[in-house]
């Protein structure tokens, strides 16, 4: 009898540690994803080899997601591989939907880059905005006069929200 109440109690742990290993093979996934992404970042891997990588990368982010569903991580870094393939169209879908799910300031940057790569210069500058609306640091890796443009643009909304004239954030488009 204590030989089946064992068993029993390892398939009962069994089956409440399984989720934990997809979602820790998720967690694994997104550090290869995020990792081949610096890679290609940082200039190590180029051309041919550099886009096969940023490939691998999205693919990585997409099946993880599976796991992680609320996470912002997979479509983030799947975001940020399609705009280094310059597939901006696609980025915004994946985009667009992750921030449906909940917004933020990492989210939106990316969405304006995406914008920008399709010729969408209003929307990408207004997702820019928005990004430093929520976090003046988000925007820490756009190019410098862009910065003080929104930091500037920022200011002036605070100033208008602190006089009771701001009614919304700025709009994402």
């Amino acid at each position: 009898m204590t030989l089946v109440l064992r068993a029993l109690a390892m398939f009962v742990l069994a089956m409440l540690l399984w989720p934990e290993c997809a979602r820790y093979r998720a967690e694994w996934m997104l550090r290869q994803a995020n990792e081949r992404l610096d890679r290609v970042l940082r200039g190590v891997d180029r051309g041919a080899v550099g886009l096969r990588i940023v490939d691998e990368a999205a693919a990585l982010a997409r099946r993880s997601a599976v796991w992680l569903p609320a996470d912002p991580r997979p479509p983030l870094l799947e975001g940020i591989a399609l705009i280094l393939r310059g597939d901006g169209g696609a980025a915004i879908a994946v985009l667009d939907a992750a921030i449906k799910a909940g917004e933020r300031p990492e989210l939106t940057l990316n969405l304006g880059r995406a914008r920008s790569i399709v010729g969408d210069e209003a929307g990408a500058n207004a997702a820019y905005l928005r990004s430093a609306w929520a976090s003046p640091a988000a925007i820490d890796t756009l190019p410098k006069t862009m910065r003080a443009s929104f930091l500037q643009q920022v200011s002036q909304l605070e100033s208008k929200l602190r006089d009771g004239r701001l009614e919304a954030p700025p709009p994402l488009r």
